[in-house]
């Protein structure tokens, strides 16, 4: 149990640690174990979770089938929704285009893809 010191007591506690006597606007919210932070700290930054760029990869020869997953690659998601895809020429850009509507069904069957709502070609 964590004892509270009188006000006397934290001057003198802070003055002999060389801190500012007073805390302006410190409250002390009390004390959390280290399982609750580390549990906060794995569902805030999704730690051990998939992120959907990842998923993508991983499905990337279902997305867009085995003859182009070697020929073209998946780039990043921007902040509207949009998967760009790197294509290497026109051929595969336009094949690709053709294979659109398939493309977005699978990626939308794809765990924490769901937001995703269309996909950019650039060329490269």
């Amino acid at each position: 149990m964590l004892q509270k010191f009188s006000p006397k007591e934290e001057r003198l506690i802070a003055s002999f640690r060389g801190l500012p006597e007073e805390y302006p606007g410190y409250v002390d919210k009390g004390s959390k174990t280290l399982g609750s932070l580390l549990e906060t700290c794995i569902e805030k930054y999704k730690i051990g979770k998939n992120t959907p760029e990842e998923t993508i990869q991983e499905n990337w020869p279902r997305i867009v089938g085995p003859e182009f997953a070697k020929r073209c690659r998946p780039e990043r998601i921007d902040h509207s929704g949009a998967l760009i895809v790197q294509v290497p020429n026109s051929t595969v850009r336009r094949e690709l285009i053709f294979a659109e509507d398939k493309m977005m069904t699978v990626i939308a069957s794809l765990p924490g893809c769901h937001f995703i709502n269309r996909v950019v070609l650039k060329s490269g």
